[in-house]
């Protein structure tokens, strides 16, 4: 019985400090996206009352969006492309367009809500 309860402490612990080390890589990621870009000039998106603003853009190839939480809610943005962490109020997100396309994203956490769209030229 008390192999058991051991097993099932460690198995906790080990859950718990693997969401912390998570959060840390997350945080750590948007520390180093922002100081490493800080000459780049980004494309504005932001997420107020669950939706997209603005929910069009057209980009160039090799554009960078910036995606700003300022919701209290937190979010997750995806697309067929890429994903961004768990977004909470405050944080950013960043993406680099390269290929000529269109690009549809949305809340992964909320998936009710508008999605955005994104043409790159």
């Amino acid at each position: 019985m008390q192999s058991k309860a051991l097993i099932i402490l460690i198995l906790l612990a080990f859950l718990m400090l693997s969401g912390c080390l998570d959060r840390l890589k997350e945080l750590e990621s948007n520390n180093d996206t922002e100081y490493a870009d800080s000459n780049v000039k980004y494309v504005e998106i932001y997420i107020d009352d669950y939706a997209f603003h603005p929910q069009f853009v057209t980009i160039s190839r090799g554009d960078t969006v910036r995606w700003t939480n300022n919701d209290s809610v937190a979010y997750i943005i995806k697309s067929s492309s890429f994903q961004s962490p768990t977004l909470t109020k405050g944080m950013t997100f960043t993406y680099t367009f390269y290929e000529r396309r269109t690009y549809n994203y949305y809340l992964a956490t909320h998936p009710y809500t508008k999605s955005g769209t994104i043409v790159v030229e």
